[in-house]
């Protein structure tokens, strides 16, 4: 038998040592830090030898990203297993490859993190972020071989940003106006902001757009899509017609996307493996999808490694389907995965310990910046569940009636924090105050806020609205598949029943939750609190910008502009929550930010709407022993793009 492998907090904390100072100088710096690829003879992987491509020296640009290695210089080949639970499940694959105009990355020593030259390699502003330069790499080019130039950035601004295909991005509108676009040259653009824009970095770094056309990055391939534009000088009539019809789609623009979102048959890369991207791999079969799901290099890809190795390394990426995560685990201990972070469970350390030896795999520990929440539906449709979930004393009772400390133990072994929904210890937003207000267990004082609310208790001891009449809330959870998920929601009902309120769950596929959710018909979703190291780059869990976090779901549709939304109440919290990220976003003073940032902290402190229970999870890493430059002890966080954030 082998020999047994537990983890318990204390040996977590030690192991993790690493990931927490990261976090603590988790502030990017802004200054660009170009990595320039000088008198480097290139190479390219073998199985590019006889496609009859140009030479690898005229497919990079003239000076390629350098990406450095964690351990050592790569070999070429081989394909990375991975799994996935579908078209819901596209975040996955995506993270993986994506390429961004600028970058996260990890300093050397994992103390830091900056922000990296990428698309882009080089950029600058003026002393109050109202004006950025950016200049494309001389030489870039799409994955069908076409130069990568500001045409591609002008294209985006005219039918993106301010035309009929996708969304214009309200990140690059500030202070009530749209961007204004300068082209210099082919490689350099001027964007023009209507008020101070100092986070602009951050969202080109953390574009969170899946990889789509249209996102932060500011370019899309005028090329291709011009084609399928109908008013563009480019329009192809005869590929607009036989495509809307072979999509089942009503006009041109649907091809680009319907809602909002660039994710159209045309335009998105998981559906069209014809649309040049700039990404690592490309998809070889478009949806829906084949199990496995398939990427393969981008033979234009712009990046190198220290010797001059075009990157990846990795010829391939299959994906293979699972909607039972007991499923996936039984692929990871038998070696079928290469590496993944994502659905592999903290709370199945020991089991992935115990067999790495048979799997021929490792297990390396990161630190999870997530806290798993619950989240009441302040803005429901329902008048009576919308009262309720406004009263910060509905909120606190259901808070305080949750024993965190035997979740923990009894689900999780003790590895988690008990801990309200709030940034992980060692962001520079941390709020110690939020971290901890309202996780005391405390049933007695749960019962009596409620009673005073006037929710009487009956005689099947359910407790009935303050109109005297039954109401019964439900649990809404897209974690089908996952046991301590599962388990965890369990518990927490069982605690809410215990204190009268009729709590029922309702378990559904991930796609389908993010539909109910936007539609707001969730009475308490189940959702982590996530992207909380760098908040800075993405605050949606902190400005009720997550449709998936339902708990102002009407209100944010009404902020966003989109349908179905709704004003908040004159007194709702989330009116001061606004204000105060409307001022971070145009403060250039990064002192002055971080004290906003606080105070934001501090309404949510007053009274949280994501009901918090556990976090900072130990998070496993799988990774086969065939396969090496991924590192340990950083910081699991979306905001970072998760795994790509490793380079491995």
């Amino acid at each position: 038998m082998s020999e047994k492998h537990t983890l318990d907090r204390r040996q977590f904390l030690k192991a993790s040592a690493g990931a927490a100072a990261a976090a603590v100088a988790a502030t990017p710096l802004l200054q660009a830090v170009p990595a320039v690829a000088q008198d480097m003879m290139y190479s390219q992987a073998p199985m590019l030898d006889d496609m009859g491509l140009p030479p690898v020296e005229e497919r990079l640009p003239s000076n390629p990203r350098v990406i450095p290695v964690f351990e050592e210089i790569g070999e070429y080949g081989g394909t990375w297993r991975r799994g996935f639970k579908g078209r819901a499940d596209m975040q996955g694959p995506a993270k993986l490859f994506y390429a961004f105009g600028l970058h996260f990355q990890y300093t050397a020593d994992l103390s830091s993190v900056i922000i990296v030259p990428g698309l882009y390699d080089e950029w600058s502003q003026n002393d109050d972020s109202t004006e950025y330069t950016f200049h494309i790499r001389e030489g870039m080019k799409w994955s069908d071989g076409h130069p990568f130039t500001t045409a591609d950035v002008q294209f985006w601004y005219d039918w993106y940003q301010n035309g009929e295909i996708g969304a214009t991005r309200a990140v690059l509108n500030v202070g009530g106006q749209n961007l204004d676009l300068e082209i210099v040259d082919d490689e350099t653009f001027i964007c023009r902001l209507g008020a101070p824009s100092p986070l602009l970095p951050f969202k080109v770094a953390r574009d969170d757009t899946e990889g789509q056309h249209g996102g932060p990055t500011m370019a899309a391939p005028a090329h291709y899509l011009s084609q399928f534009v109908q008013d563009h000088e480019n329009a192809n009539q005869e590929m607009i017609d036989a495509a809307v019809a072979a999509n089942e789609v009503a006009t041109w623009q649907e091809l680009f996307g319907t809602g909002g979102t660039p994710r159209g048959p045309i335009s998105w890369w998981a559906t069209n493996p014809d649309v040049p991207v700039v990404h690592a791999w490309w998809m070889e079969k478009p949806l829906p999808f084949n199990d496995p799901i398939v990427l393969v290099r981008n033979p234009y890809f712009y990046s190198v490694d220290e010797t001059g190795q075009q990157l990846p390394y990795v010829d391939r990426i299959e994906h293979k389907l699972f909607e039972d995560n007991a499923v996936f685990d039984l692929w990871i201990t038998q070696g079928l995965i290469d590496m993944q972070v994502r659905h592999v469970q903290a709370a199945n350390y020991t089991l992935y310990k115990e067999l790495e030896e048979e799997g021929d795999y490792r297990v390396l520990l990161w630190r999870g910046a997530t806290t798993y929440a619950y989240h009441p539906n302040t803005s429901s449709d329902d008048p009576r569940k919308r009262a309720l979930f406004s009263d910060p004393r509905v909120r606190e009772a259901m808070s305080i009636a949750i024993d965190r400390h035997a979740i923990n133990d009894l689900i999780y072994d003790g590895l988690l924090e008990p801990r309200q929904g709030s940034p992980v210890s060692g962001s520079p937003d941390f709020s110690a105050e939020l971290e901890q207000r309202w996780t005391e267990y405390d049933p007695e004082r749960a019962n009596a806020l409620l009673d005073e609310v006037g929710m009487a208790m009956g005689g099947d001891g359910f407790r009935t609205a303050p109109d005297g009449e039954p109401i019964n809330f439900q649990l809404m959870h897209a974690s089908v598949g996952s046991q301590t998920a599962t388990d965890e929601i369990g518990q927490v009902i069982g605690y809410w029943r215990a204190i009268g309120l009729n709590v029922t769950e309702d378990g559904v596929e991930r796609s389908l939750y993010q539909e109910r959710a936007a539609n707001n018909q969730v009475d308490i979703g189940t959702w982590d609190v996530d992207r909380s190291l760098i908040i800075q780059a993405d605050p949606r869990s902190y400005i009720g910008d997550s449709p998936q976090q339902v708990w102002a779901v009407k209100y944010n549709r009404w902020r966003n502009g989109a349908e179905n939304g709704e004003e908040p109440p004159e007194d709702h919290p989330i009116w001061r929550i606004w204000a105060l990220w409307e001022q971070v976003t145009v403060e250039p003073d990064a002192d002055k930010r971080s004290a906003l940032m606080q105070e934001l902290m501090g309404v949510h402190a007053e009274a949280p709407f994501a009901i918090g229970t556990v976090g900072e999870a130990p998070q496993p890493v799988i990774v086969s022993n065939s396969m090496r430059n991924v590192p340990n002890d950083i910081v699991d966080d979306t905001s970072l793009r998760n795994v790509r954030v490793a380079y491995p």
